[in-house]
């Protein structure tokens, strides 16, 4: 199954669906790769028959979708995917309160998972070779900024620019490649917590 990069959630319906804090964390786990209704319910420590009605609900929402069943030991396994890896909904959905919830679930689940992910990075993955910031292949950065909005969507646009530059294939196949995780968070705040002096 090929994977949008956003779905657009079109009706009422589809966003009160995904804004259910448990079908939130459900999608966290679906976008990243398929799981069958066993695998989430000992992910998330709860019932197999609970998962189950939140897949059927979030299947019949066309969310996700079955991407392949597997037989082992006599039972079928289906496993299910995320239709995309990122969930909008349309304009006419903006003004209503679940299309924030879903917003605020969505980040703090991906927060969430980062710590996750963190934790079970390898250790070598925190080693630092060198006092020099410049020369580390990791990167934690937190930053609060006043600037202009345009400014900061400028920001943005660019920063989504550089990741699909990062995205292309290097075209020499003899240059060593590795594995990154990369994950970003920004949002309007009231008040810095860093004071400047």
């Amino acid at each position: 199954m090929h994977q949008k990069s956003i779905f657009i959630i079109e009706s009422y319906e589809q966003l009160k669906v995904i804004s259910d804090p448990l079908r939130t964390k459900m999608l966290i786990f679906l976008v990243e790769q398929p799981h069958t209704g066993q695998m989430l319910a000992q992910e998330l420590n709860l019932s197999r028959a609970k998962i189950l009605y939140h897949l059927r609900e979030l299947e019949k929402h066309k969310i996700i979708q079955l991407v392949r069943k597997e037989e082992r030991g006599g039972n079928i396994l289906k496993f299910y995917q995320a239709v995309a890896r990122g969930f909008i909904p349309a304009n006419h959905l903006l003004n209503y309160v679940e299309s924030k919830d879903a917003t605020r679930q969505s980040y703090l689940e991906v927060i969430d998972r980062a710590k996750t992910r963190v934790l079970t990075a390898p250790d070598n993955s925190f080693e630092l070779n060198s006092s020099n910031v410049e020369e580390w292949p990791k990167l934690s950065i937190q930053k609060e900024l006043k600037v202009s909005k345009e400014k900061f969507l400028e920001f943005t646009r660019k920063y989504r620019e550089l990741l699909e530059k990062l995205e292309e294939k290097d075209t020499d196949i003899d240059i060593e490649q590795q594995n990154y995780y990369l994950m970003t968070t920004a949002f309007q705040i009231e008040e810095p917590l860093f004071k400047n002096k």
